[in-house]
């Protein structure tokens, strides 16, 4: 599960397991807590307002994901392993053309209850 750092505008991912405590995270989120174990994931599920489908996300703002997945597709890149990106969403979400920034990437999935739309090569 990611905590944020709002201060330094990045997140970090720590181990949790059901019955593990939770505690109340910045934006209304619960968080495992700090001294969790740092994890990789190599599949990450990426929160999302709306899509188009050229696979770009309209998120909730701070581009805490964005920045993210950059470093995440960098190391496990190095590492010579997998990773992906999911975007879980309704199809009434998605718009003919999501605005987009430098910053912004790419997902690789986005499952609605209509569609599953791939970005794998």
């Amino acid at each position: 599960m990611p905590i944020i750092d709002k201060k330094n505008k990045s997140m970090e991912f720590k181990k949790w397991i059901p019955n593990d405590e939770l505690i109340n995270g910045p934006f209304g989120t619960m968080e495992p807590k700090k001294t969790q174990i740092s994890i990789f994931p190599q599949i990450l599920v990426v929160p999302l307002l709306s899509f188009d489908r050229e696979f770009y996300r309209l998120g909730y703002g701070g581009g805490y994901y964005d920045k993210s997945i950059n470093y995440l597709k960098k190391y496990f890149k190095k590492e010579k392993k997998f990773f992906i990106t999911i975007g879980l969403a309704y199809s009434i979400q998605e718009e003919k053309k999501i605005p987009r920034e430098k910053h912004d990437i790419k997902l690789d999935c986005i499952i609605t209850e209509k569609d599953v739309l791939s970005n794998i090569n």
